[in-house]
């Protein structure tokens, strides 16, 4: 496989290169066999991402390395308002995520936790009066005030951007990498993270894992916030 694909070659043209479009591959291969099939090409770009050799960050863009999607740990708590919800409220979108996870990618180490729990608008208040019953220290993200690090250890039910990104982690719907960078690099109450530190952990995010910059601008479009989301990424030379 390794000498169909031209492994090493690919490595060496593409080393410096963050970005690598598809017509860049396609001319790469096109250097020593003009007449290639562009099915072809595909193929091996398909077999190379399934190696680990290349990451798909979008549509047509790849970057070399191997894969490793963010997954995070699912806590306890996290299963607990899950299997709540999934119960009580089956039809509901939600999903959560915590702000301690900032922490993997930030210089500057945060020493509390939230717990977000975003609710489709249809349901949210239903959700929200439902799991102030059954947990301590629970409100709704229209009465925050002041510095979100006074809310240590309350969960923040938030409403659900429609097509938010999200995946399924041991039967619990939680925040893609994508939703929370871009929660982090746009929303009010998360403000304290927005200046120069927001480059720095995206930059790391995109060092660390694999991210699809087209999910990340696309839910940064639902939000109306695209332009600060293609700005932050030409500033750490993502586009």
């Amino acid at each position: 496989m390794s000498k169909i694909t031209n492994i090493d070659k690919l490595q060496k043209e593409f080393g410096s290169k963050n970005i690598i479009e598809l017509k860049d591959i396609d001319a790469f291969y096109r250097k020593e066999e003009p007449s290639i099939p562009k099915t072809t090409v595909n193929w091996r770009v398909y077999a190379l991402v399934q190696e680990g050799v290349l990451q798909r960050v979008g549509k047509g863009l790849y970057r070399l390395g191997k894969t490793e999607i963010f997954v995070p740990e699912i806590t306890h708590k996290k299963k607990s308002i899950s299997q709540f919800i999934n119960k009580n409220f089956p039809f509901a979108n939600y999903c959560q995520w915590e702000l301690s996870h900032v922490n993997y990618f930030s210089q500057h180490l945060i020493n509390f936790n939230i717990l977000f729990v975003d609710v489709e608008k249809d349901a949210l208040d239903a959700v929200y009066y439902a799991l102030k019953e059954q947990y301590s220290k629970v409100m709704l993200i229209s009465n925050l005030y002041g510095d979100i690090s006074d809310f240590s250890d309350t969960i923040i039910i938030r409403p659900l951007i429609s097509d938010s990104p999200t995946q399924k982690v041991k039967n619990c719907y939680v925040a893609t990498l994508e939703k929370m960078l871009v929660d982090l690099a746009t929303d009010k109450e998360l403000i304290s993270f927005q200046g120069n530190e927001i480059y720095t952990i995206i930059r790391t995010a995109f060092e660390k894992y694999t991210i699809n910059q087209n999910t990340m601008l696309r839910y940064a479009g639902r939000k109306n916030k695209r332009r600060e989301i293609e700005d932050i990424l030409k500033t750490i030379n993502r586009q």
